[in-house]
C-alpha cells in the first residue's frame, strides 16, 4: 500500500482532533480514582517537592545539592516499579495548572499528560489512516478509537496504558516513515527511548520493528559457503535501528533519577519485579484465574467482547480487502511456489517495500499473542493489549473506505451529477454506520468504561449473567460519594473497601467528599463500601455479620448490573470492634 502525500489542512485537522479530543477529556473528568492513580499522584507530590527544593537551590547557588543520590533517593524512590516520565509530567501539570495557574483541579492536573498522551495518539492515527487511505479512513479511524469504551476510559487516568500505547504508534509510525527518511529514522530513537521511560512494553518494540525488517527484506539476505572465506550479505540496516540503539538506552538512564545512582543493581531489580509480577484474580466466565497457567484465548476473547461490535466488524473488512486489494493471496503462493523450487522470490514491481500490511498486521497480533503466554499476568484486562487498538481502528477507517468504494460502481450508473453527490452520502452513511453505535456505546458506559461488554455477551447484563469480570481497581466509590455526603451524619466513619487511602485522601482534597467523612476499619465504621469484584467475594459474609444485615442502603450500577453497594450500621453504637483506624 503506497502513502498517499499530506497536505497542509492534514496538518491542520490533526491539530483540530488534537485539541478537539483534549476538551472532550477534559469535559469527561467524573472518573473514580483507581488504586494505581492513588500511588502516582503520591509519587508525583514527591517529585513536585524535588522540583520546589531544584529552584530554591538553583536561587541559592547550590544547585549540586538537589543531584546527591540522598537528594535523588528521598524524592524519587517511591513506586519505583515504573518508570517516571508520565509521573513526572503529572508533577509538574500540577505545579503548574492546579497550584501556579489555578486553573485545573488537583486531580484534573495530575491526568492532564495522560490526556494528552491520548489526543497526540489520536491525531497520530488520524495521519497513519489519512496517508493509507484517504481522509475518510483518517477520520473513521480517529472515531474508532476513541469510541471504544475503555480506551475512552482509560484515556482519562492518570496512568500509564493509554501513554504507552501512544508511544507505541508513534515509534512504529516513525519507523515506517523513516523508510522514506532519515530524519524519521533519528526520531523512531528518540521517541523510543521516550517509551522505554513510559513503561515496560516499550522493550518489546524492537521485536516488533526487526522482525518486521526481516520479513520484509529477508530476501535480500544472501550466504555463499565457501572453504577459504564465507561471505553472507545482508541489506542496509535501518537509521531507525541505530537511533534506537543509541538514544533508547541513553534517554532511559537519564530520564530516571533513581537510576543515575547503583544502575546496574536498580535497573536489575526494574526488571526482576515484573518478571515476577504477583498475579491477582480475574474473573472470566465463572472461572478464578489467579494462579497460572491462563487461557491463551484470554485476550483474543476479552477483545471479540470488549470492543464495539461494529468497529470489529468495520476493522475485519478493511483487514479482508487490504489483503484482496494487494493481492497477498497470489503473492504468497508466488513464494510458496519460490519455496519449494529452492529459489529465491523476486520482488514485484507493485510491492509496497515497506510492508505496510504486515507492519499492521504485527501490530494488531504481537501485544494480544503476547498476553496471551500462559504465564503473563492477564490481572490488567484489556488495557494490557491496549497498543493493538490504534491500528485496529486504523483497519476499521480502510474498511468503510473500501466499502464506499465498492458502492461507486453502482453510484455511477446515475444519471449526470448524482453519482457524486451519491458517493459521498455513502461515505457520511457509512462513517456513521460505524461511529454511532461505538458513540452511544461509549456515551451510556461514562463514567463506567471497565464494564462495557459488546453484544456477543448480551452487553453489561449478558457479562454479568456469564460471570464476567464488571469492573477493577475501586473506582466505582466516587458514584457513592453524594449519597453519602446527604446521608452521613457528621464525623460518620466510613470502610473505603478497594478504594486506598491516598484516593480517599485525593476524594476529599478535590471536595468530593465531605472533610469530616473519616476513613476506617469495618468494624470501627458507620457506613460500609463494597465493590462487587469476585475477588472480594470472602469479604462479604463477614460485612453482612458485622453489619447485621445483607440489605445495602445504596447501590451504584450500571444498566441494573451493580457495581458498588453502600452499607449502612442501624446503630452506631452497637461497633463490634474497637476503633481502629486506617
Amino acid at each position: 500500500m503506497s502513502r498517499i502525500s499530506t497536505r497542509l489542512t492534514d496538518t491542520a485537522a490533526a491539530v483540530l482532533i488534537f485539541v478537539g479530543s483534549l476538551v472532550v477529556l477534559l469535559a469527561t473528568t467524573d472518573i473514580g480514582f483507581t488504586r494505581d492513580e492513588g500511588f502516582y499522584f503520591r509519587a508525583a507530590s514527591l517529585y513536585v517537592g524535588w522540583f520546589q527544593e531544584l529552584w530554591l537551590n538553583f536561587q541559592a547557588g547550590d544547585l549540586a545539592a538537589s543531584f546527591t543520590q540522598e537528594n535523588i533517593d528521598e524524592h524519587w524512590s517511591y513506586n519505583p516499579e515504573h518508570p517516571v516520565l508520565m509521573k513526572t509530567g503529572f508533577a509538574l501539570s500540577h505545579l503548574f495548572f492546579h497550584d501556579f495557574l489555578g486553573v485545573m483541579s488537583p486531580s484534573t492536573a495530575w491526568r492532564f499528560p495522560a490526556m494528552a498522551t491520548a489526543a497526540a495518539l489520536l491525531s497520530g492515527v488520524y495521519l497513519f489512516a489519512r496517508q493509507l487511505a484517504g481522509r475518510l479512513a483518517g477520520a473513521v479511524a480517529v472515531a474508532a478509537l476513541l469510541l471504544q469504551p475503555r480506551f475512552f476510559f482509560h484515556a482519562h487516568l492518570a496512568c500509564f496504558d493509554v501513554p504507552i500505547t501512544a508511544f507505541w504508534f508513534w515509534v512504529c509510525y516513525a519507523y515506517w516513515r523513516s523508510f522514506e527518511s532519515k530524519r524519521w529514522g533519528l526520531a523512531t530513537g528518540i521517541l523510543f527511548g521516550l517509551a522505554l521511560s513510559v513503561k515496560l512494553n516499550a522493550f518489546f518494540l524492537p521485536i516488533v520493528l526487526v522482525g518486521h525488517w526481516l520479513l520484509v527484506r529477508w530476501r535480500e539476505f544472501d550466504i555463499e559457503f565457501r572453504l577459504e572465506k564465507p561471505t553472507i550479505t545482508i541489506p542496509p540496516i535501518p537509521v531507525a535501528f541505530w537511533s534506537m540503539l543509541l538514544f533508547g538506552p541513553l534517554l532511559f538512564y537519564a530520564l530516571w533519577p533513581r537510576h543515575w545512582f547503583d544502575t546496574f543493581e536498580r535497573v536489575r531489580w526494574y526488571m526482576e519485579f515484573h518478571l515476577q509480577h504477583e498475579h491477582y484474580m480475574v474473573y472470566y466466565f465463572g472461572e478464578n484465574l489467579q494462579v497460572p497457567p491462563f487461557p491463551v484465548s484470554y485476550p483474543v476473547v476479552m477483545t471479540l467482547v470488549t470492543v464495539p461490535l461494529v468497529l470489529l466488524v468495520a476493522a475485519g473488512f478493511g483487514a479482508a480487502s487490504y489483503f484482496r486489494q494487494s493481492n497477498q493471496w497470489e503473492r504468497y503462493k508466488e513464494i510458496w511456489t519460490c519455496f519449494k523450487e529452492r529459489r529465491w522470490p523476486q520482488p514485484r514491481p507493485d510491492q509496497d517495500l515497506r510492508g505496510t500490511g504486515l507492519l499492521i498486521a504485527i501490530n494488531v497480533i504481537f501485544p494480544i499473542a503476547l498476553i496471551a503466554s500462559p504465564d503473563t499476568p492477564i490481572f490488567g484486562g484489556t488495557k494490557h493489549w491496549m497498543p493493538a487498538m490504534p491500528f485496529v481502528a486504523i483497519l476499521a477507517g480502510i474498511g468503510v473506505v473500501a466499502l464506499v468504494r465498492g458502492l461507486r460502481p453502482l453510484a455511477e450508473k446515475l444519471p449526470g451529477g448524482l453519482s457524486g453527490a451519491a458517493t459521498s452520502a455513502a461515505a457520511v452513511i457509512l462513517a456513521g454506520c460505524v461511529a454511532v453505535p461505538a458513540l452511544v456505546a461509549t456515551a451510556t458506559n461514562h463514567p463506567h468504561g471497565t464494564s462495557y461488554y459488546n453484544e456477543l455477551v448480551g452487553s453489561e447484563r449478558g457479562a454479568a449473567d456469564r460471570q464476567l469480570m464488571r469492573q477493577y481497581w475501586g473506582h466505582s466509590s466516587r458514584h457513592a460519594l453524594p449519597w453519602l455526603n446527604e446521608q452521613a451524619p457528621e464525623n460518620a466513619r466510613i470502610y473505603p473497601h478497594n478504594t486506598i487511602a491516598m484516593a480517599w485522601d485525593a476524594y476529599q482534597q478535590e471536595q468530593l467528599a465531605r472533610p469530616d467523612l473519616r476513613s476506617s476499619s469495618m468494624g470501627a465504621s458507620d457506613y460500609a463500601l463494597y465493590h462487587h469484584q469476585k475477588a472480594f467475594v470472602f469479604q462479604r459474609l463477614p460485612l453482612w455479620d458485622n453489619y447485621d444485615t445483607r440489605a445495602p442502603a445504596y447501590v451504584v450500577e450500571h444498566e441494573g448490573v451493580p457495581l458498588l453497594s453502600v452499607y449502612a450500621r442501624e446503630d452506631a453504637d452497637a461497633l463490634k470492634y474497637p476503633d481502629v483506624w486506617r
